[in-house]
């Protein structure tokens, strides 16, 4: 059955009518896309409820004005088996146009967040991963800000303008409000946005990361960015290791052979001295 067709989509952006133009760097066109779920509703509150049991030692505010819980499914299974479901898994591929699977490190695959005037938000930054899929668990009503705002252009100048302290121009943001009973799907990878800053009340929501199946090299988390977004011990090291030379590495040879019509095991030797 073909799922987009069903699905109740609030807002929808293609990545190109984002950045502007073609990005080689990408999984699919996919921008962002806000659509109504079916996930359990119980299993939401179950999350919510121990995500706040969870809070005062495990949530931490030290990485883009966020306060959140990195890698929460290590303690809520609820979330673990969110992440794995396949019916999930076929929507959101689906709706991304490429298929996807979660993404493996323990401390980057899911998180909540806490936003509100005392917790802050999340400020303009462009993600590591490739993909991310927002549910929210609890909006307070009223509340107002805590939009998420994707910036419309080149992230380079958007960032530049961030750096020095400016605010990009109101008609080059793109502003989605977040619904309960409704996510967000993001291929925010290489996409400057934030949550605008709420000025009152609050809103928690769980964070589920994925990449493609195909292409999960396709990445940019880089290591000081994940020892600055956890507060986990060293152990998720070595799982870059293991996900590089088992998933990463031959998915980039088969790639390369496919695209090259090389094959993927001939290794090519180069002298650098005489290309001097």
């Amino acid at each position: 059955m073909n799922h987009s067709s069903v699905l109740d989509i609030k807002q929808s952006i293609s990545r190109d009518a984002i950045i502007g133009h073609d990005t080689a760097w990408s999984v699919s066109n996919l921008g962002a896309v806000q659509y109504r779920h079916s996930y359990d509703r119980s299993l939401l509150d179950t999350i919510r409820r121990k995500a706040l049991e969870l809070k005062a030692e495990h949530a931490h505010r030290k990485h883009l004005d966020l306060t959140y819980i990195s890698g929460p499914d290590r303690y809520i299974p609820e979330i673990k088996e969110l992440i794995n479901d396949k019916r999930r898994l076929d929507t959101v591929s689906e709706l991304a146009g490429t298929r996807l699977e979660p993404y493996p490190l323990s401390i980057v695959s899911s998180t909540v967040t806490f936003m509100s005037p005392q917790d802050g938000a999340v400020d303009w930054h462009c993600d590591g991963v490739p993909i991310t899929e927002l549910i929210p668990l609890e909006i307070s009503e009223p509340i107002i800000g805590g939009e998420l705002e994707i910036y419309l252009g080149n992230p380079d100048i958007g960032r530049a303008m961030v750096n020095k302290g400016e605010m990009p121009p109101a008609h080059q943001i793109m502003r989605v409000p977040h619904r309960l009973g409704y996510a967000t799907l993001g291929h925010f990878l290489g996409i400057l946005h934030r949550t605008a800053p709420i000025k009152f009340g609050n809103r928690i929501t769980l964070v589920l990361n994925l990449r493609s199946v195909e292409r999960p090299f396709v990445d940019d988390n880089r290591v000081f960015y994940l020892a600055a977004d956890n507060d986990a011990e060293q152990g998720w090291l070595a799982e870059i290791e293991k996900d590089v030379r088992e998933r990463q590495l031959p998915a980039y040879r088969a790639f390369e052979a496919k695209r090259t019509g090389m094959p993927a095991q001939t290794a090519i030797t180069v002298d650098t001295r005489t290309t001097w």
